[in-house]
């Protein structure tokens, strides 16, 4: 039974004797049981980070190898389940080999699981920040090496040649004013997710503190420029708490008032980035009752069962809430052993569904036959106006498309008739014609008094003719009656 082997061996990490032996030996059940070991180890990776800062070398280095070695073989889903452990080793408690530990392991979760860091990057931004002012060396070097690596997960390109000074600004007070300043030339194309945001979190905490305004003013320029690019109000919802109260603070206390007008832009442009923001967040409870709901009389009643389930909801959990919905990723990271395995796709899809806000679940329509039924994205130059946007058509229906100007109406139905809709039927597939509401008068006749027949003039039957038969120049013409049917 792994769990008793793995309580045994965490039960003797704090004997001054066996420790370094009981610390082995959980490295070497990490290493040849992986999987139906992990939700022991995880559960123990608390204790085991902790005997990174015994007074004995050799313990030191035996917790190192094995914290190493269960970060390896864990799934990516873990973070969560890891993450209290990290902010232990990160804390003001922490001894200096504990920082220095915890430090090097994030750092290498960084380059496995970018996204996994990237997705925690605002829980873990400011205490590793923090550290890169360590006044031990070795603390402060292992802190600049991690920021680097979890700045690094950000998934902005834009943000990227900009990283070098995120991590130096972090490090030194006296580098604050001139790495804002670097900043602040940073042009943002690409959308900004939350992991972006958080990573600029210390520097502009700093810069937003600092007692000169001009430091202040262009701070709040960053956040203007950053907050006008993001798209989806759910990721300025992580970094509110934080960022908010700052640039309020300094609208109230910024004496110049060319550099207040500028904080109250960034106030504004902030909060309406926020706007309507639709969060999920889907608990590991939540997750376990899916799961024993799912498994049925599949489901254990033993203590090693109910852990395993417990870990299995946390993993499930956090690739809920991280978006992640791969079915590989699912049976490979999520459901880990058996009884799981067997039933990992009926609890992705309900993880899936519970996922959503209530208005985007939609009830099924059986009726009819499916025309088209799928999810595309759309996006005019740099700017994305639908991702991942569910459509369900039927045949011999009438659809209408609804939405304030500027929306994407137009650019949409254009698309869709180019054959420029990630996910959408190509024509071999499926028909489609555009008429254009704003299109050139021509003469198309003669009537018999010599009079010229406009195409305004005409009917709507015929503009769909005219469309497929003159613009499209379909194989099969289209005849009036097709079109008046």
């Amino acid at each position: 039974m792994a769990k008793a082997e793995v309580d045994a061996l965490v039960a003797k990490i704090s004997d001054k004797k066996e420790g370094q032996a009981a610390l082995e030996g959980l490295g070497k059940i990490a290493a040849d049981k992986g999987a139906p070991a992990e939700p022991f180890l995880v559960a123990a990776f608390d204790k085991i980070l902790e005997a990174t800062g015994d007074k004995s070398k050799n313990v030191v280095e035996a917790a190192i190898a094995t914290a190493k070695a269960i970060v390896e073989m864990a799934s990516p889903f873990a973070v969560d389940a890891m993450m209290p452990a990290f902010l232990t080793g990160l804390g003001v408690k922490a001894k200096p080999t504990q920082k220095v530990a915890t430090l090097n392991i994030v750092a290498a979760l960084a380059e496995k699981h970018p996204k996994s860091i990237g997705y925690v990057l605002v829980t873990l931004a400011m205490p590793v920040a923090e550290l890169t002012c360590d006044i031990k060396k070795e603390v402060k070097e292992a802190a600049t090496t991690c920021m680097t690596a979890i700045c690094n997960c950000t998934g902005n390109k834009d943000l990227e040649p900009f990283l070098p000074f995120v991590v130096k600004a972090a490090q030194s007070i006296d580098s604050t004013h001139a790495c804002v300043e670097k900043l602040a030339g940073c042009i943002f194309v690409q959308n900004v997710e939350t992991p972006a945001l958080a990573a600029m979190l210390p520097v502009l905490s700093r810069g937003l503190n600092d007692k000169v305004e001009e430091v202040k003013r262009t701070c709040c320029l960053i956040v203007d420029n950053m907050c006008k690019v993001v798209e989806d109000p759910a990721a300025v919802v992580p970094i509110m708490p934080r960022l908010e109260p700052l640039v309020k603070a300094a609208c109230e206390k910024m004496a110049n008032p060319e550099a207040r007008n500028m904080a109250e832009r960034a106030l504004k442009t902030l909060q309406k980035a926020g706007e309507g923001a639709e969060v999920k967040t889907v608990t590991a409870a939540e997750a376990i009752t899916i799961i024993k709901t799912a498994l049925g009389d599949k489901a254990g009643s033993d203590e090693e069962f109910e852990v395993t389930a417990k870990h299995v909801g946390s993993l499930a959990a956090t690739a809920t809430n991280m978006r992640s919905f791969g079915v590989d990723a699912w049976m490979s990271s999520v459901a880990l052993v058996a009884p799981f395995t067997s039933v990992i796709e009926d609890i992705r899809a309900k993880m899936e569904v519970a996922a959503k806000p209530a208005e985007e679940i939609e009830e099924e329509d059986d009726d009819g036959v499916d025309l088209y039924k799928g999810s595309f994205s759309l996006a005019y130059g740099t700017l994305t106006l639908l991702r991942d946007t569910k459509m369900h058509l039927k045949r011999n229906r009438f659809y209408g498309l609804l939405g304030p100007n500027q929306c994407g109406k137009t650019t949409l139905m254009r698309a869709i008739a180019n054959e420029q809709l990630e996910g959408f039927p190509k024509r071999d597939e499926l028909k489609s014609v555009f008429v254009e509401h704003e299109i050139e008068d021509e003469e198309v006749g003669v009537q018999d008094d010599g009079f010229p027949i406009l195409s305004v003039d005409k009917p709507g039957w015929w503009w769909v003719m005219h469309t497929c038969n003159d613009v499209y120049k379909v194989d099969n013409k289209v005849t009036e009656e097709q079109v008046k049917e």
